[in-house]
C-alpha cells in the first residue's frame, strides 16, 4: 500500500504538557539502587528493569536505612561484594513474585486442533509450540496478595502468560498476540495461512478470559489497560486491543454472559483515549474540525525501568523542559509499543529528536476504529441498542476523520500501516 501525502496543516489544540502519575515510595528507591547497581557494575549487560522487579523481604524503613549504611567509597560507590550481599539479605529476586500454575484448559492436543494442518512436520511444530503455554503460565504469589506493598508487581487474580525475557509480568498488546495471534508458515515455496490464534486456537479458552479479566481489573482501578502489570507502568498504556481479544473470545465461545461483563470497561477505555491529553482536533482542507487520536504518557521524568538509559539519553540536552519534553516522548512512544522505532524521530539516528507525542498515527486511530466498531458488534449482541447507536456514529466519525486527514479512499481488510503525521505543536 502506498502512503498518500495529507493535504491539510493539522493545528492541534492541545499543547505538549498533561499530568504526571506520582510515583510509589518503593518505586523511588528501588531507582536510587538501579542507579547504584550500574555505578557499580557498569553499563555492559546492565539490565536496569532487573532493579525495578526486586521485591522487598521487610518493610521499606529498614531497607532503606541498610542501604544507606553501606560502606562507600570516596567517590560514594559500593562494593560489588556489598551491592551483592545487600540485595540478597533485603530483597526476592525478580520474577520469584509470580510463581509456576498449570493452565486448567491445557490438554496435550485438543480435539479438533488446526484441523487443516496434515503435514506431520508442520502439525509436530505446531504442538510444540503450544505446549509452550504451560512454561509460560504463572500467577501471582500469595505473598503478592498479602503485602502489595513490598511488591512493583501489581496482584492479578487471575493466571496470565508472561512475553518472557526480561518481561516477567503480564503485557498489554502482548496479550494480544497471546489470546489472538495470526502466524503465517511458509513451507517449500508456498504460504500456508494459518488462522493460529494463540490461546484460541488451542481451544484455551478459560486462560484467555481469564487474561482479558485481569486487563479489565486494571481499567477499573486505574482507568485504563497499564503498559505492564506494574506499579510503573501506571503513567501509560499500549495499543488498544481488549476490544479485539473480547470479540476474539467471543466469536469463538458464544459467551454472552463474558461479552456482557467486558462492555462496561471497554466504554471505559475508549474514553482514556478520547480523554484531553489522547485528543487532537485538527482543522481539515475542508474547513471542518476533525478529532484523531495520538499517544501521550502521564510522565515526563525517565522511565523507571530504564531510568539510568533515559537519563543517559537526556544528558545531551541542555535545559530541564527540552528533558522532560524527551521523557515524555520517550514514555509515549513506550505506550505506542514500537520502542524506539524511527518513525517518531526526527532524525533517525538521534533519539533526542522524538516526536511522539506530536504525531497522529493512522495505526492507533485504526485500532480505535475497530474498538468502536468491536463495541457496536457486542452492544447488538447483549441488547443495548443506546450504546450500539452511540458507537456506530463514533466509528463513522472517526473514519471520516481518518479519510480526511490521512487522505484514505480506500479501506482494505488488514491493518492500515505507515503514515503518521506530524503536528507542529512545538
Amino acid at each position: 500500500m502506498s502512503t498518500p501525502t495529507p493535504t491539510p496543516t493539522p493545528t492541534p489544540t492541545c499543547s505538549n504538557s498533561g499530568p504526571v502519575v506520582p510515583k510509589t515510595p518503593l518505586i523511588t528507591f528501588l531507582e536510587i539502587l538501579q542507579k547504584t547497581a550500574l555505578n557499580t557494575l557498569g553499563p555492559k549487560n546492565f539490565n536496569p528493569k532487573l532493579y525495578v522487579d526486586l521485591s522487598l523481604k521487610s518493610n521499606l524503613s529498614i531497607t532503606q536505612n541498610a542501604f544507606d549504611d553501606l560502606p562507600r567509597t570516596p567517590n560514594g560507590s559500593v562494593s560489588v561484594t556489598d551491592l551483592n550481599g545487600f540485595i540478597q539479605s533485603y530483597f526476592n529476586g525478580a520474577g520469584e513474585d509470580l510463581v509456576h500454575t498449570e493452565p486448567v484448559d491445557f490438554v496435550p492436543e485438543p480435539e479438533g486442533f488446526l484441523p487443516e494442518v496434515v503435514n506431520w512436520e508442520v502439525r509436530a511444530w505446531a504442538l510444540e509450540v503450544h505446549s509452550l503455554w504451560k512454561n509460560l503460565s504463572r500467577k501471582v504469589s500469595d505473598r503478592v496478595l498479602e503485602w502489595p506493598e513490598f511488591h512493583t508487581l501489581l496482584p492479578l487474580t487471575k493466571p496470565v502468560i508472561i512475553p518472557g525475557s526480561r518481561f516477567r509480568e503480564v503485557n498489554y498488546w502482548d496479550s494480544y498476540w497471546v489470546i489472538s495471534l495470526f502466524s503465517s508458515i511458509f513451507l517449500m515455496g508456498g504460504a500456508l495461512n494459518l488462522s493460529c490464534r494463540g490461546l484460541l486456537a488451542s481451544k484455551m479458552y478459560e486462560t484467555a478470559k481469564g487474561i482479558v479479566t485481569n486487563l479489565i481489573s486494571l481499567i477499573d482501578e486505574f482507568g485504563h489497560v497499564l503498559n505492564g502489570a506494574r506499579a510503573y507502568y501506571t503513567n501509560r498504556s499500549q495499543p488498544p486491543l481488549l476490544s479485539a481479544m473480547v470479540y476474539d473470545i467471543y466469536t469463538r465461545t458464544g459467551d454472552i454472559d463474558f461479552a456482557r461483563k467486558s462492555l462496561p470497561a471497554l466504554l471505559k477505555e475508549h474514553k482514556f483515549w478520547n480523554s484531553e491529553i489522547h485528543s487532537v482536533i485538527i482543522h481539515d482542507a475542508e474547513g471542518c474540525n476533525r478529532t484523531l487520536s495520538r499517544y501521550y504518557a502521564m510522565w515526563n521524568k525517565p522511565r523507571p525501568e530504564s531510568s539510568t538509559i533515559d537519563i543517559e539519553t537526556a544528558s545531551k540536552l541542555m535545559n530541564d523542559s527540552a528533558k522532560q519534553y524527551l521523557y515524555r516522548d520517550l514514555a509515549s512512544t513506550a505506550e505506542s509499543g514500537w520502542d524506539f522505532s524511527t518513525r517518531w524521530m526526527r532524525n533517525g539516528s538521534d533519539l533526542t529528536t522524538l516526536a511522539t507525542t506530536s504525531i497522529i498515527p493512522v495505526d492507533l486511530n485504526a485500532f480505535i476504529l475497530k474498538m468502536e466498531l468491536d463495541i457496536v458488534f457486542l452492544a447488538n449482541v447483549t441488547g443495548d441498542c443506546t450504546i450500539s447507536v452511540h458507537f456506530q456514529e463514533a466509528a463513522q466519525a472517526r473514519k471520516q476523520a481518518m479519510n480526511s486527514v490521512f487522505g484514505m479512499q480506500r479501506w482494505g481488510n488488514g491493518l492500515i500501516i505507515g503514515l503518521a503525521m506530524e503536528l507542529h505543536a512545538r
